[in-house]
């Protein structure tokens, strides 16, 4: 195949937003679709050598497989192996389970399903994990498995049908791709057969090239440089990729592709040398910038400003470059390189993975390697960890309540329930320890990512399970004998979701602002109906990084009793969206506790996350047990303003 400066070029142009958009650079809000744009440089290469092969009689399965081993594998190993040593001295113990995770999942070629399972792309935490952009580079590994089939199969039966397939299978896998960014939205950005379309826009234009399409054209060159361009810079992370909006890049990649041609103005601008060394060093730089971001944020006290990722973009480049000449390289030229032999370049790469698996297995099974920390930050980590007993996970363990094992103190004549997610979960022991001063048992009904409302929940895959959980627990506690039920959960988070399933159709945010009031009201409305008095949580203080790392971290430099804390201005600023609806139900039976009075007023203006050595919040969600011994706390004292109970169990309310 004829080189083309242009070509690397492009890839520049398509790697250096996604850079710079990781970097925290808002003005290339919509960064993220140069990963589209090289899924059609991918589609457009691959098919270009395969057809010229196919028709010169010497393509070969195991020829192209060891063609893509060498230009992926040898840099993604060293990046892998860089990003080891870093992880062992600064990542905590869960963010190092999670780190395992991903090696196993990158060895196997399915990081994509493990970063669709565990968090979103444009989750505040994504920033922090140093291989979720190997997610790419799983989906264009699954795609090399079956396209070199297809074409084998339909060239050796019809290859005339060959681009009337590939066009059927492209608008199909464009459909499904408009469809399940309504309805998966996640699945939908992470899984080959939503982004398989963008791989054969790439596969059609290459089919297009060999019928006889070489002549450059500057208005249509131009007119698909400025489709990418401005999804670059007006798409942002609500932008439903990919769907038929990424129609816009995609064809404006396929344009460029076919009609910068030399001598046109796009060619010229894309042929310049340094568009094209970056674009020659396109893929090593991919590689590296993400664990060095994440690196730099994990060890940063605080998010590091724009100018540091800005010079670590530089940086990046820089050891792109060494990464391509001294790495990529060697690997791929034909004389003198590396491991020559297809023998040992594939036991090279099966010892290589299978020393990654290994050890991701070790960092998962040990659950973050907590030992290799120095002891006090060791010891640190563990006593403010957050409790996960009884929270459930899943579609089993509830088919029968109470939940068996979850019923703490359960010798006392009255019971009281507390019902939500893995929030819930963080307080139960705390709680369950005051109540049992005062001959109160509590029992547990937690799930993972299930606040505690009828007939909605989030549309992650973890929680596919809460609809049908919610309804059990609300017609348990309905028939029970609790007569006080406490609703925790992180309400943030639950109330600004971009989608909302409802009873099983899935919902745009925009269509079910009074639909969540309406639902939170009934699921209070039916307790208090029952004779059951409902003690609503209210959120707590949140910070942008994980609050006991931040400490351990300010603790392992030197600080000794750290304190953490955020204005008091921005914590409302966060809370306002909950308090929408968490204030509406009027039932005279509903208590609410305010855990703002306990982190906030210490001093004006401020709410505090951790107070002088002593942690309130483990990650950005969950209470240690100082923080949930603090919330308890203001739960007995909002009881015992309730005067506690009647000879029913009924709240008797007080004019306060």
């Amino acid at each position: 195949m004829i080189y083309r400066r242009e070509i690397d070029g492009l890839r520049a142009a398509a790697v250096m937003p996604v850079i710079l958009f990781h970097a925290g650079f808002s003005l290339f809000s919509g960064g993220f679709i140069g990963v589209d744009v090289f899924f059609v440089i991918s589609g457009f290469l691959i098919t270009s050598i395969i057809l010229e092969e196919m028709r010169n009689r010497t393509f070969s399965l195991a020829a192209f497989f060891e063609r893509r081993a060498r230009r992926i594998l040898p840099a993604l190993f060293l990046v892998v192996l860089c990003c080891l040593p870093f992880a062992w001295l600064w990542v905590m113990p869960e963010e190092f389970r999670a780190f395992s995770d991903s090696l196993i999942a990158t060895s196997l070629s399915g990081a994509n399903f493990l970063f669709w399972f565990k968090s979103g792309y444009f989750a505040p935490e994504a920033g922090e994990v140093p291989l979720l952009h190997i997610w790419s580079l799983a989906v264009e590994e699954q795609y090399y498995m079956f396209f070199p089939l297809l074409v084998i199969f339909m060239w050796k039966r019809k290859p005339s049908w060959l681009f009337a397939v590939l066009v059927t299978i492209a608008l199909a896998s464009l459909a499904y791709s408009e469809w399940a960014s309504r309805v998966f939205p996640s699945a939908n950005f992470y899984f080959l057969p939503s982004r398989a379309w963008e791989f054969l826009a790439g596969s059609i234009g290459s089919a297009m090239q060999l019928k006889g399409q070489k002549r450059g054209s500057d208005p249509l060159s131009l007119l698909g440089f400025g489709m990418i361009a401005f999804s670059v810079f007006y798409f942002d992370e609500t932008s439903p990729i990919p769907s038929t909006l990424a129609l816009l890049p995609v064809v404006g990649a396929v344009l460029v592709l076919l009609y910068a041609r030399p001598g046109t103005w796009v060619a010229a601008l894309l042929s310049t040398r340094a568009l094209t060394m970056i674009g020659q060093i396109s893929y090593s730089a991919y590689l590296w910038h993400q664990p060095l971001f994440a690196f730099a944020r994990i060890r940063s006290i605080d998010p590091p400003p724009l100018s540091v990722m800005g010079v670590l973009t530089c940086v990046s480049l820089v050891i792109a470059y060494v990464s391509w000449r001294f790495v990529e390289q060697p690997f791929r030229r034909h004389e003198r390189r590396l491991l020559p032999s297809t023998r040992s370049l594939v036991a090279s790469v099966s010892l290589v993975l299978a020393a990654f698996i290994a050890f991701g297995i070790y960092g998962h099974d040990t659950r973050g390697v907590p030992w290799r920390l120095p002891a006090p930050i060791k010891e640190f980590m563990a006593s403010n960890d957050w409790s996960k007993t009884c929270l459930l996970e899943g579609a089993s363990g509830w088919d029968a309540m109470p939940i068996k094992g979850c019923v703490f103190n359960g010798n006392h004549p009255q019971t009281y329930a507390i019902f939500g997610d893995s929030l819930a979960s963080s307080l139960t022991p705390a709680l369950a320890e005051r109540l049992d001063s005062m001959n109160i048992g509590l029992q547990q009904i937690t799930h993972s990512f299930c606040a505690p409302v009828a007939d909605v929940s989030m549309v992650s895959h973890q929680a596919r399970d809460c609809g049908a959980f919610n309804a059990a627990a609300i017609d348990y506690l309905i028939r029970s004998r609790v007569k006080t039920v406490f609703l925790a959960a992180s309400w943030k988070i639950f109330f600004e979701q971009s989608r909302y399933m409802f009873k099983g159709e899935e919902v745009a945010t925009s269509d079910v602002g009074q639909r969540l009031r309406d639902a939170f009201d009934r699921t209070v409305g039916e307790s208090t109906s029952a004779g059951i008095r409902v003690v609503i949580i209210y959120p707590h203080p949140r910070g942008d990084t994980e609050i006991a790392a931040k400490v351990a971290k300010l603790m392992h430099k030197g600080t000794p009793a750290p304190t953490i804390t955020i204005a008091q201005d921005e914590f409302l600023k966060q809370s306002a969206p909950s308090y929408t609806y968490l204030d509406d139900p009027e039932d005279t039976h509903v208590l609410r506790v305010d855990p703002a009075k306990i982190f906030c007023g210490m001093e004006t203006g401020r709410c505090d996350l951790a107070r002088e050595g002593k942690t309130f919040i483990f990650d950005k969600v969950h209470f240690t047990p100082a923080g949930a011994e603090a919330v308890a706390d203001e739960i007995m004292v909002t009881l015992g303003r309730d005067h506690m109970a009647d000879t029913n169990g009924m709240a008797a309310l007080s004019s306060e």
